[in-house]
């Protein structure tokens, strides 16, 4: 189990104020993680991360650990555009 630190946002309707609270998930547990921008009662913008898991959960994530943000700073390679492909398809 790889417990990390996490901070999530909800919406809490009988006070209609937004809570912040730690938890503790299990990466190996997390399908997908995407960038945010997240709109606060206070009408303020943040960028945040929806994390979605195994079991089906959603969270709005403000604050994620930094091995998560350093994959999103990762370079990804440049997209080969396959040439020969594209003649094969012209002459049939």
């Amino acid at each position: 189990m790889k417990l990390q630190k996490f901070k999530i946002i909800t919406h809490n309707e009988s006070q209609q104020i937004d809570e912040k609270t730690s938890i503790l998930l299990n990466t190996e547990h997390i399908i997908s993680v995407k960038p945010i921008k997240l709109t606060t009662v206070e009408r303020q913008v943040i960028d945040g991360y929806w994390i979605r898991l195994s079991n089906g959960k959603k969270y709005k994530a403000i604050q994620v650990p930094e091995m998560i943000k350093k994959l999103f700073s990762e370079q990804l390679p440049k997209i080969a555009i396959n040439e020969d492909n594209m003649h094969e398809i012209s002459l049939q």
